[in-house]
């Protein structure tokens, strides 16, 4: 007999869903010191809020809804301050650099990571974090079609950006 949801502990939730929200958002942001600090941050929050959130069907769903969602402002964030960083300096422009997961490409993460925020958040999410079609629609807040298409039309951009490349 397995235990309610309402009895998982959040240390239990936490040891589960850190290391694989890491991974996740190392992929989508480039830095794993960011994700983890993305990761961090949503965990934190899902503690505050853990009688309510023990009770829904996946609180994993949840937590990388709110993990995505702070991803994303992390995200505009950081361009605005490389915006103004270059706008500062009249020297050679700084490139980020990938500092996350080492069996990755860097050339392709940077590339997903250009794509269009859908696509990058259905491809990371299906391929780094391994969730199931379902589980994409549940964390996007969509259903299974579009993120059929959404994964459909990132994985072509990215065959025709990678194609370039090799010209």
């Amino acid at each position: 007999m397995t235990d309610r949801p309402e009895t998982r502990t959040f240390d239990a939730f936490f040891v589960d869903e850190f290391p694989r929200l890491v991974s996740m958002l190392t992929a989508w942001c480039g830095d794993r010191a960011t994700a983890e600090d993305l990761a961090q941050d949503a965990l934190l929050k899902a503690q505050r809020r853990w009688a309510e959130i023990v009770r829904l069907d996946n609180p994993g769903t949840w937590v990388r809804r709110v993990a995505l969602n702070r991803s994303s402002n992390e995200g505009r964030r950081r361009r605005r301050e490389r915006a103004a960083i270059r706008r500062l300096r009249t020297a050679a422009s700084s490139a980020p650099q990938f500092s996350g997961v080492p069996v990755l490409d860097t050339q392709l993460w940077d590339r997903v990571r250009a794509l269009p925020a859908r696509q990058r958040d259905a491809i990371v999410l299906h391929y780094v974090d391994d969730l199931p079609l379902a589980d994409v629609a549940a964390v996007l807040g969509c259903n299974v079609g579009t993120v059929k298409t959404h994964l459909q039309r990132g994985r072509r951009r990215l065959a025709t950006t990678l194609e370039g490349d090799q010209r």
